[in-house]
């Protein structure tokens, strides 16, 4: 997008996402069954030796948000006479009293020669979070989120993308070689591959070869900043500053995998060891369900483009697509000819395919699976609080009536009938973008995101929501969840 398009689009805005209501267990989200369940993993298991399988991790996202409560402390003791407000008082006294409770504390006493403790007992707090959070200690401040510790065995301290591995391993491997792709920031791709090595030795005695890559984010999907007035915004140095397109850019990267079966989970959403085995299993009923959704597609889409279809074929097609993969068949489509019918059939089956694992609503911010509205066609999105407008009372009331939440448990298949990769941009909603607020020093700026990888990216795939249960959705977005009883292993 040129520059004049991007001010264009500042001024212009995005429409809101028109939400017609949450979908639920029987409308848009599938409930499986126990003996469902069972059949599906089997069928995956048995699949898994015959197929290409990767995870795909977006791991570009610094740190700093995770320590956002230190970093107030780190700048509140950097003071000549620093004065703590109420709150920073308790996030002092929480920190102190729960500091063993952290899997990156004993890094930080062998960085502090000290125990945090003792340190405490002097006063001296400004050292305990300079050391934590600055380069010249842990550097937590600074660095991507994947290569903070989340769990500690004993001796063996994993990071967030570390333990990415340990999963993977349950799911993944595929004719002995264990594939996955993370995209990092360039300048950290040293660190990256300094946890790999150590990540590989933790665990080649599972009898796996890991094929590990990176992916980093194009640097032409950045997008420029504008004014509240929509001028463009220019650096230190004079030029136009350029800011990260959001995960949506990522569609790229993700493009560049051409695999049968693709994972794509968040860099923070890990557990300990204990709680693998529902996460595994859970991994392979969406997998075993995507394998079997795509046996039906390429059955149907192969018959339609030949042309070819029986009157009982084509009703097993509609049934299909009304009852398994919840399509909303537009209401003139019954007044089609046959031909018509057929080729607006094979158009609403030639695409992409996601099974998406939604868990019930447990008020963690984010998005949710929505019936949406655009046009003439109404379709199963994943939504954002910011593509809805909440000033309408009832499209909030759409969106605080939602049962269930987006974890990212997405399992994608890429390939057509015939096994060519699909071209992901021919499937993007190009008006389902951002414009957010950010501050840049004392000033207010405008952002430009490009539709959301698993948003408006995907808008044009095929859709299936899945209930999986919570225990499979363990997020790590401020440092205080590493206390919760999923990541305290001993």
């Amino acid at each position: 997008m040129d520059i004049q398009k991007q001010i264009e689009r500042f001024k212009k805005g995005y429409p809101f996402r028109v939400l017609l209501r949450p979908a639920t267990v029987g409308d848009g989200i599938r409930k499986l069954e126990e003996h469902e369940s069972r059949a599906l993993q089997g069928q995956y298991e048995d699949s898994l030796p015959e197929i290409n399988v990767c995870k795909f991790v977006p791991a570009s996202g610094a740190a700093s948000r995770m320590f956002r409560d230190f970093s107030t402390l780190r700048e509140t003791f950097s003071s000549d006479e620093p004065a703590l407000s109420l709150e920073e008082k308790k996030t002092l006294e929480k920190f102190l009293s729960n500091a063993a409770g952290f899997p990156f504390t004993e890094l930080l006493e062998q960085k502090l020669g000290e125990r945090v403790e003792k340190i405490a007992s002097s006063g001296n707090f400004g050292l305990i979070f300079d050391t934590l959070l600055g380069t010249d200690g842990l550097g937590y401040g600074n660095i991507p989120k994947g290569l903070v510790p989340f769990h500690s065995y004993g001796a063996q301290l994993r990071t967030a993308f570390c333990e990415h591995f340990r999963e993977a391993l349950g799911y993944i491997s595929s004719r002995g070689t264990l594939s996955m792709n993370f995209t990092i920031p360039p300048v950290f791709t040293e660190e990256f591959a300094k946890e790999e090595k150590k990540a590989v030795s933790f665990f080649s005695s599972e009898g796996i070869s890991f094929d590990v890559t990176y992916s980093v984010q194009n640097p032409e999907t950045d997008t420029i900043a504008v004014t509240m007035d929509n001028a463009p915004v220019k650096d230190a140095d004079g030029f136009l500053l350029r800011r990260p397109a959001g995960h949506g850019a990522l569609l790229k990267n993700l493009d560049e995998l051409c695999y049968d079966c693709i994972f794509i989970k968040n860099i923070d959403n890990v557990a300990k060891d204990a709680l693998l085995p529902d996460t595994v299993k859970w991994k392979k009923i969406l997998g075993g369900l995507l394998l079997s959704i795509q046996r039906k597609v390429f059955r149907y889409a192969e018959a339609l483009s030949s042309q070819w279809v029986s009157e009982s074929l084509e009703r097993e097609i509609i049934s299909f697509c009304r009852e398994e993969v919840f399509m909303d068949l537009p209401r003139e489509f019954s007044g089609l000819s046959g031909a018509d019918r057929r080729n607006y059939l094979l158009n609403a089956l030639e695409r992409p395919v996601r099974v998406c694992g939604v868990v019930k609503n447990m008020g963690e911010p984010g998005g949710g699976p929505f019936w949406v509205e655009r046009g003439e066609e109404k379709s199963l999105q994943i939504v954002e609080s910011a593509e809805v407008d909440h000033n309408s009372s009832s499209q909030r009331h759409i969106w605080e009536s939602s049962t269930h939440f987006n974890p990212v448990d997405i399992i994608c298949g890429v390939k057509n009938f015939n096994g060519n990769k699909f071209n992901l941009s021919d499937f993007v909603d190009s008006e389902a973008g951002i414009i957010t607020e950010k501050t840049l020093g004392a000033m207010k700026i405008k952002a430009l995101e490009l539709p959301g990888l698993w948003n408006g990216s995907m808008s044009g795939w095929i859709t299936v929501f899945v209930e999986v249960p919570s225990t499979t959705f363990n997020p790590v977005k401020t440092v205080w969840d590493l206390l919760k009883e999923p990541h305290q292993v001993n």
